[in-house]
């Protein structure tokens, strides 16, 4: 079984990760912000049949190129809109991640390389997660990741293949392009930053040739959307200038709250990363007697110090911010566990100390959750805020198995514990393969829909229902982009009324049809019903939320 497993690689990844991620991807509604976010800028580029400009409520959105947007457009086409439409094309990047990481491996030593390093990405919980998401992250780092890839085989060279450095930079800024079209120019930045520090310490000489070409290539890709945006649509110049100083923004100030301490990402890799991350720290002092995978060691080490410091710096920190450090860990802690499969070195104590970390964390954790959930008046009297006793007051029908996934991820990660120990790599590594996907898609079918009841389900009803009707719908009081997707919002059509009054107009203005408006309790004050919204009544409440009505006017005079 195993050889037939090891004759046919590709094939066997592809069909294991499609196995793990694809099921259950639209057991829960998307979460707010940016997985509805950028679902909605998918749905309403085909709504408006404008394929080409990134939109949020049919204005031109700055803050996101469209690369991925494009590929749930098309799942989209393929799926319906929905949230498994949403989430399939990182189902996708999640196969092709795990096969460029073994491929990887293979080109850096050896097929037992391969599987090793796409081994060990496949059974950490984050980089798993994140394949079951619909955010822009996966996408954006494997661009990244592959680009840099190939900056370290075309500064390689390969003597029997005199043009190989000079397609391996088209690649690259082909690759580095796309992450650059995919989020922003972070993606050029991470590789030149990493390259330059490769290149300051260990060889001073540059390829200029190679460098020409990366470049050349890069610009014209990029171009293809940034330039064509500006020069041929009426606010294009100006959504890119809006675009280009929201990235500023993000590394100068924390946007929407999100400020964390400083060791906020090391935290992030060293937990969330489990049990990846127990191995890559020794992994980056490793050294090698031949030079490809020496220069791969320094790469990979770069790279994840570059990305752990750039986004520690950067005052925005959320925690997908630092996903790419997954890549380098996984190659030097691909590394770490060959060199103690072939007995050159041994299982340290801080990484059985982050296993424990990590079995008490994910499987103790998830079990814990399942569990309180179910008995949700245990927990309920330590929340004070009124939004959150309103959301536990909501009644949810768990079904009693919650805790399932999690005892099982403790009785597989507790063998696991007992073969690392042994340092029995091979048996370790397959363990936690065969559990992973078991845990991870239970958490989706049997946790998350239920936690999304309890934070946003209520609300997405009501969206669903006002939906179906021919209505104006606004959300006050909290940010969402949930009512443009949920309740499928079409063009405003009165253009004539400026985007910044259209919320005015429609609470206090001769409005020609119905308008519904959501709320989160505890934003509802006499003054929010009394003064702000005295032209709504209250309709019902579930949950956290509070919903009102306007009548349309019996003789409206619109603008």
């Amino acid at each position: 079984m195993m050889a037939s497993l090891a004759k046919y690689p590709y094939l066997t990844i592809l069909c294991v990760a499609a196995l793990a991620f694809v099921p259950f991807l639209g057991s829960a509604p998307l979460f707010d912000w940016d997985e509805i976010n950028f679902a909605e800028s998918a749905r309403e580029m085909i709504v408006s049949g404008n394929y080409f400009q990134v939109q949020i409520n049919y204005q031109p959105f700055w803050e996101k190129p469209p690369l991925f947007i494009w590929l749930q457009v098309g799942s989209m086409k393929l799926f319906g809109i929905n949230e498994f439409a949403a989430r399939f094309p990182n189902a996708l990047v999640g196969i092709v991640t795990l096969l460029v990481l073994f491929s990887t491996g293979r080109k850096l030593h050896s097929d037992r390389l391969g599987w090793i390093v796409s081994g060990l990405y496949f059974i950490s919980f984050l980089p798993h997660l994140y394949f079951k998401s619909g955010i822009i992250d996966p996408l954006f780092n494997l661009f990244i990741f592959s680009g840099l890839l190939n900056v370290m085989w075309a500064d390689q060279g390969n003597p029997k293949a005199p043009g190989s450095s000079h397609l391996r930079a088209s690649l690259a800024g082909l690759l580095v392009g796309l992450g650059t079209l995919t989020k922003g120019p972070v993606a050029l930045l991470v590789v030149a930053i990493t390259y330059g520090i490769y290149k300051a310490i260990w060889s001073r000489s540059l390829p200029w040739k190679a460098i020409g070409v990366f470049t050349l290539v890069y610009l014209v890709v990029i171009l293809s959307w940034f330039g064509s945006l500006a020069a041929f649509t009426p606010e294009g110049f100006d959504t890119v200038r809006k675009f280009i100083v929201y990235q500023v923004e993000l590394f100068m100030q924390p946007v929407a709250g999100h400020e964390q301490p400083f060791f906020y990402h090391f935290v992030v890799f060293a937990l969330g990363c489990f049990p990846l991350s127990s191995f890559s720290f020794r992994g980056m002092a490793m050294k090698s007697n031949e030079p490809r995978q020496q220069v791969a060691i320094r790469i990979m080490t770069i790279l994840f110090w570059v990305v752990m410091v750039l986004f520690t710096i950067v005052r925005t920190k959320i925690i997908h911010y630092s996903s790419l450090l997954y890549f380098p860990g996984a190659v030097l802690a691909g590394y770490w566990v060959l060199d103690i499969m072939e007995r050159r070195q041994t299982v340290k104590w801080d990484q059985k100390l982050l296993f424990v970390l990590g079995f008490l964390l994910f499987g103790g954790g998830s079990m814990l959750v399942g569990v309180v959930a179910a008995n949700i008046e245990w927990v309920a009297p330590l929340f004070k805020g009124e939004f959150a006793r309103a959301a536990l007051s909501t009644k949810v029908a768990w079904t009693g198995w919650e805790f399932l996934p999690g005892l099982t991820y403790c009785i597989a990660t507790a063998m696991a514990a007992v073969y690392l120990w042994r340092a029995q790599m091979r048996h370790f590594l397959a363990v936690l393969a065969m559990v992973m996907p078991f845990y991870t898609n239970g958490i989706n079918a049997l946790i998350l829909p239920r936690i999304a009841d309890y934070t946003q389900q209520p609300a997405i009803r009501f969206l669903k229902q006002v939906g179906q009707e021919d209505a104006y719908v606004m959300v006050e009081g909290h940010k969402s982009y949930a009512h443009y997707f949920y309740a499928s919002m079409m063009p405003f059509p009165h253009p004539e009324i400026p985007l910044e009054k259209r919320g005015d107009w429609m609470a206090r203005g001769p409005v020609d049809k119905p308008v519904y408006l959501l709320a989160r309790v505890d934003k509802v004050t006499p003054e929010f019903e009394n003064v702000w919204f005295e032209h709504f009544q209250r309709v019902g409440s579930d949950g956290g939320f509070v919903f009102f009505k306007r009548e349309p006017e019996s003789n409206p005079k619109l603008p």
